[in-house]
């Protein structure tokens, strides 16, 4: 009897699940778990080993493992694995390629079907890149459902909706964060609404989380460690599975004990229940902020749900289940393991499929009937809109056929009307200023090009670098050797075709559109493809201008220039203008995402600002003053409004309910107080003292200043690493950036920078900061372990803000006289786009899931929104 196989590549783990006529089951991958690792480790002989198998040489051989990179697919950067390079997709492809091996010796027959699943939030250009995974297993013409869509085909089969009923999924995995709204009608399920995602969050993130409160209550043991000396890798290695082991344990127990077997030292780490939730529990607010907007999108209020779906590994965290319940109001559902959920679902869906689809392989790994083919990724979908939005009301059918159609039609996955800003998602429209630096060598490279899990030639390989945090700053542009120099190849793949809809007319297939493109170049040099070169750019400007937003008549739109062929990384595009009231100084984003609050100087009030229909929907009096800076705490729960005037004789920092939007407190200064920081545990609150060179403490729970640290003259900024652990401020007349040890409360050495710094900021992964120079229209970029210059990047005149995307990809750039932003590409320090906003802008926030940007205009009154995917 044939079976279907459905198989969720996840971030941290590969599930796969067996469907026979009516029973639908998981299969066992591992030795000991029904999940296996996403872990390659490359042999002696240059084969690539996988799960558990390489699991178990992790510690050993630390150099030659590959883990999370699943995350990184899109980035042209290759992963490294004992000195040789492999990218993603063919990474990916040997996970899949052992999986359906394992099941194909199991069960003594290959599957007739097998189903892929991916995170919601991907855009066209990973969507693409994905695709490719199947090749390198031996398989060919897969279909591929998104994460929460299987999910909820597994919920409907094990718990019968009645028709109308409306359940939302809440999928917290090892690395993304999905929501999705379905509705049960007679039909099948209807798709409401725009799924939201966050990239870049989930279960390891929180690893991070418990390996950087080790190191603090360590005193920073971790971070002086020599990287050099294998003992202390393969340490390192030990120390963070026992994080995930405890991570682990505390969702069922509440207290746990790491032990820190280090070269040298030997200690152990308290961790209680209660210590590890202050420590996710922002990001676990961001996701349910994300999962509201998914609501509001589909016009469902919480109140409408029958349930709400918890599923991915990082959902049993107890806290989740409890902040979802108590937010929304909604009982929540959480699967025995919700980490198997979503492979059962794409093994219930690839069931239903009438066409088998596996191809022949004639070397033992894969053999099966060849695919009937999939439709044109170019057409439009029954039930979807031109641009792949689902249209309300959209079914997923539940009878066999219908459901093969279906998913054959969405092989292409035309779900998101927007790409992700971790996408740099085919061909789109620069600015004639982002050309000319792209001509110059700005902008993302090609991936590199791999096939059947050789590498293709490389860059001398780096060192590997495990040290804290992860991610490694970038290679100085002195160091840095491209694909040009490292005769690196292009990938043919490319990125798919120009964004949007397609134009009229019929189109080739999604794999010859997406091979074409990314050859335009050679392409315009054949007469014969010039006409449809043309055709097609042209088509798809004239859907963009149609479906452009009108432009204000006080607000620049960005110059839409012709595409050019190649990998490019994502262009802002102008979203809209919202009139916020008089001098808005000042915004920040809630780290939830759901509220922008605007400090209005001039006008005394604190304006509140609603992302998801970008109305002002409250504003708050501040009696003492003007408000000047924002910046909340971790949990979002308070917000510390600056406050000061212009003749210096009002100094304070008030304090904000964010749940009643009151005053609760005002905390004197004694001068002016410019952006204060709250550290990541919440206990602490910065805030810099412009005119007395010094930074005051704040105990956050009594509101009284315990401390002044003495820093350089002119304190503007302060930002701190992600452990807390250190502070950095930007000292605006002194010219230089304060490294202060948050444990001794003493300047441990200051950075010499550019003319007047004025912002500083510190990356995702906090392997490096950078400020702005006001006065030298420049960024300065600094590693953080190494406290050296890396680049100094011109940007427009007067820059005043900077701010990283969530991501770590893009810093932001606001540059006050030339009324416009720079985009900078953080891999090569180069500028990718300037995009222009309103008069006097001063300051920009990002929401989490970093699909979109507010620029506050002092002389316009007003936030420009930017869509930052493009």
């Amino acid at each position: 009897m044939g079976y279907s196989l459905g198989v969720d590549l996840g971030t941290t783990f590969v599930a796969a699940a067996v469907a026979r006529a009516t029973k639908v089951e998981m299969f066992t991958l591992g030795d000991r778990s029904m999940v296996s690792p996403a872990i390659v480790y490359l042999r002696e002989d240059g084969t690539l080993l996988t799960g558990e198998a390489a699991s178990r040489r992790a510690v050993s051989g630390p150099d030659r493992v590959g883990r999370e990179f699943k995350r990184r697919l899109g980035n042209p950067t290759p992963v490294i694995l004992g000195g040789q390079a492999h990218s993603v997709t063919v990474l990916l492809g040997t996970l899949l390629r052992d999986v359906v091996q394992k099941v194909n010796a199991t069960e003594g027959t290959p599957p007739d079907r097998v189903m892929l699943t991916h995170p919601a939030n991907w855009g066209p250009f990973r969507r693409a890149l994905f695709e490719e995974v199947p090749q390198h297993a031996g398989l060919a013409n897969l279909p591929v459902v998104t994460e929460p869509e299987a999910a909820a085909a597994h919920y409907t089969k094990s718990r019968q909706l009645a028709d109308g009923e409306t359940v939302a999924v809440y999928d917290l995995g090892g690395g993304t964060f999905d929501a999705t709204v379905l509705r049960k009608q007679p039909g099948g399920i209807e798709i409401l609404g725009t799924p939201e995602g966050i990239e870049r969050l989930g279960g390891v993130d929180f690893d991070e989380l418990i390996l950087s409160y080790v190191d603090y209550t360590a005193g920073g043991a971790l971070r002086e460690l020599d990287m050099r000396d294998r003992q202390t890798t393969v340490a390192l290695a030990r120390l963070r599975q026992d994080c995930i082991l405890a991570k682990e344990a505390l969702s069922v127990d509440t207290e746990t004990i790491l032990p820190v077997l280090l070269p040298g030292q030997h200690f152990d780490v308290h961790l209680t229940r209660s210590d590890f939730e202050d420590m996710v529990r922002a990001p676990i607010e961001s996701t349910i902020g994300a999962l509201s907007r998914t609501l509001q999108s589909a016009q469902v209020d919480p109140a409408e749900l029958s349930a709400i779906l918890l599923v991915g590994g990082s959902s049993r965290i107890p806290l989740v289940a409890r902040m979802v319940a108590a937010e929304l109001g909604r009982p929540t559902v959480v699967d025995t393991h919700p980490k198997y959920a979503v492979a059962l679902g794409a093994a219930t869906l690839a069931s239903r499929l009438s066409v088998p689809h596996t191809v022949p392989h004639t070397n033992g790994q894969v053999t099966g009937p060849q695919s009937a083919g999939r439709q044109s990724a170019g057409r439009q979908t029954a039930g979807r809109q031109t641009d792949g939005r689902p249209i309300r009301g959209q079914q997923l059918p539940t009878a066999p056929v219908a459901v093969a159609n279906v998913l054959s039609a969405a092989g292409s996955q035309q779900r998101e009307p927007l790409i992700p800003a971790t996408d740099p998602a085919g061909v789109v429209p620069p600015p004639p200023d982002a050309l000319a630096t792209d001509a110059l060598g700005g902008g993302a490279t090609s991936p590199i090009a791999t096939t059947g899990g050789s590498p293709a030639p490389q860059a001398p390989p780096p060192t590997v670098d495990t040290r804290l945090p992860t991610d490694r700053p970038p290679v100085p542009e002195s160091q840095r050797t491209g694909p040009a120099e490292s005769g690196n190849a292009p990938d043919t793949a490319g990125p798919p075709g120009l964004p949007g809809p397609p134009p009229l007319g019929a189109l080739p297939d999604r794999e010859r559109r997406r091979r074409a493109l990314i050859s335009t170049g050679a392409l315009l040099a054949l007469a014969g493809m010039v006409t449809l070169v043309i055709f097609i750019v042209f088509s798809v400007l004239d859907h963009i201008r149609a479906a452009s937003p009108p432009a204000p008549a006080n607000e620049p739109v960005p110059t839409t220039a012709r595409p050019t062929a190649g990998p490019e990384v994502p262009i802002p595009a102008f979203v809209a203008t919202i009139p916020v009231g008089k001098s808005p100084q000042f915004i920040a984003v809630t780290p939830n995402g759901r509220h922008v609050y605007v400090a209005n100087g001039e006008a005394q009030v604190v304006t509140v600002l609603d992302t998801a229909i970008n109305q002002v929907t409250a504003t708050i009096p501040i009696a003492a003053g003007p408000p000047q800076f924002l910046t909340f705490a971790p949990d979002g729960r308070k917000l510390y409004v600056s406050i000061f005037n212009a003749q210096k004789t009002i100094h304070a920092v008030d304090v904000i309910d964010t749940t009643s939007n009151t005053v609760v407190a005002t905390i004197p200064q004694p001068a002016r107080p410019f952006l204060p920081a709250v550290t990541p545990n919440g206990k602490l609150l910065y805030i810099p003292n412009h005119d007395v060179a010094s930074v005051s403490v704040v105990a956050t729970d009594t509101n009284k200043v315990i401390a002044q640290i003495s820093v350089p003259a002119n304190p503007h900024w302060v930002a701190f690493s992600r452990d807390g652990s250190r502070a950095y401020t930007a000292n605006h007349e002194s010219n230089v950036i304060s490294v202060i040890d948050t444990g001794t409360l003493k300047v441990l050495t200051t950075v010499p920078v550019g003319k007047s710094p004025h912002s500083i900021a510190v990356s995702p992964s906090g392997s490096v900061v950078a400020n702005v120079n006001y006065d030298s229209n420049s960024v300065t970029v600094i590693d953080t372990r190494t406290l050296k210059v890396l680049a100094t990047i011109p940007v427009g005149k007067n820059p005043r803000d900077i701010i990283w995307a969530p991501d770590g990809r893009f810093t932001y750039v606001v540059n006050e006289d030339t009324n416009n932003v720079s985009v900078i590409d953080a891999a090569t320090y180069k500028i990718t786009a300037t995009i222009p906003v309103g008069i006097a802008p001063n300051s920009i926030a990002v929401l989490p899931n970093g699909r979109q940007a507010y620029v506050s205009n002092i002389n316009s009154g007003t936030l420009t929104v930017l869509d930052l995917t493009g």
